[in-house]
């Protein structure tokens, strides 16, 4: 083993890396939606009353009014 590293040792690094892990996903998956989000904003693709209603009864609405009933019965469930 380096250093003198016994098995316990090994152990609480394996333990402490799979909370790492966790950690790096999250801040990962979060930095890929800001910049998804900060692109769209730069191409004028970002619908901010899309996104402000995103998740309401209002999306639904919106959706019925649109014809887009696939999208309204997902977002129902």
């Amino acid at each position: 083993m380096p250093g003198g590293l016994g098995p316990i040792g090994v152990a609480v690094i394996f333990g402490v890396d799979e909370l790492m892990d966790m950690g790096r996903t999250s801040v990962n998956v979060l930095g890929n939606c800001l910049a998804t989000i900060v692109v769209a904003r730069l191409e004028g693709e970002f619908d901010d009353e899309k996104a402000r209603v995103f998740g309401t009864p209002e999306e639904v609405k919106r959706e019925l009014a649109a014809g887009e009933l696939a999208l309204a019965e997902a977002a129902t469930e």
